[in-house]
């Protein structure tokens, strides 16, 4: 993993990373036609939410010598390929933990970045990805995670993940303000994104450009997101689901509910370490398994990070 450190205003965040970047030769892909237009598209939604990161956007082209529409198509369109991640988070009454594992084919591990964001206008974070300006989860510095989840399926013009999530990050304090937020935008793609704060508040927001339904623990003292939407006001609308997704979902749902007592940063450890229920991800015949692994204490905003395998 790279450990990108960003500061000042979006532009000249970009430019900084950009700068990094072009000295080692970065290129844009191919970008075809479609994926211009698409990505015109998606911007004018992005302007109306988040300008900032527009501007973030134009400093890595600036920096990079790069064409901005291009570029801005490139991030803009970025959609979840066959993603196998598991994210829950849980509470004791006391503390509060997030437990996130991102899975996805080894030949992203090169990609790989931790970036302490510190923008001028916006608060400060420490997120993961495998996609510069983007971000795949979270923690900011009022004690708000965020991670998500895919459910691959349709696609329309509109704010992806990457965006969504540097927005919450950036500008959110509390699931509440996350929550009116993914309510409140177009969405690119189905997705799920799961958030939790330290007042103890956690909610999922199962996500398309159909319709966005939000998900609450109910009596359960934690909540737990995969691959597949839960609600059956969703049913309809995901076409893609790995075949382990539900008993990972299952497996979570089980090894919490059988948690009693104050909780500790061993027990999430143990949980996305498991291998029976498949959570640590090993899938070798596709060369697919676990990038990163969380372990979040929002109380104390303490963050241990496994770069790999966490039975590792």
């Amino acid at each position: 993993m790279y450990h990108p450190r960003l500061k000042g205003s979006y532009y000249e965040m970009g430019h900084k990373y950009g700068s990094i970047l072009h000295k080692h030769g970065f290129k844009l892909p191919v970008i075809q036609k479609k994926q211009l237009s698409l990505g015109l598209e998606c911007r004018n939604e992005v302007k109306r939410i988040f300008p900032e990161i527009l501007e973030e956007i134009r400093g890595f082209a600036d920096a990079c010598k790069l064409d901005y529409d291009q570029l801005a198509s490139l991030i803009l369109t970025i959609g979840a390929e066959e993603p196998q991640c598991s994210v829950f988070a849980v509470t004791d009454g006391e503390n509060i933990f997030m437990g996130r594992n991102y899975d996805m084919y080894y030949k992203f591990k090169d990609y790989l970045e931790s970036y302490l964001t510190m923008p001028e206008n916006g608060y400060w974070s420490l997120g993961n990805t495998d996609i510069f300006v983007g971000r795949e989860d979270g923690v900011n510095e009022k004690g708000l995670a965020v991670a998500m989840s895919g459910t691959v399926a349709y696609i329309s013009p509109g704010i992806g993940f990457p965006i969504a999530i540097r927005y919450i990050l950036d500008k959110c304090a509390t699931v509440k303000e996350g929550v009116k937020f993914l309510t409140g935008i177009r969405h690119f793609s189905t997705i799920s994104y799961l958030l939790a704060d330290m007042s103890g508040d956690m909610a999922v927001i199962e996500a398309s450009p159909k319709r966005t339904l939000v998900r609450s623990s109910g009596e359960e003292r934690f909540i737990v997101s995969i691959n597949h939407f839960v609600s059956p006001e969703m049913f309809d609308i995901s076409l893609y689901e790995p075949p382990d997704s539900r008993t990972r979902f299952d497996t979570i749902v089980s090894m919490l509910k059988d948690c009693t007592g104050k909780l500790n940063e061993n027990l999430l450890k143990s949980i996305l370490s498991n291998h029976k229920g498949l959570i640590c991800s090993h899938r070798e015949d596709v060369k697919l398994g676990t990038l990163w692994s969380v372990v979040v204490n929002l109380n104390k905003l303490r963050i241990l990070r496994a770069e790999g395998h966490p039975c590792k």
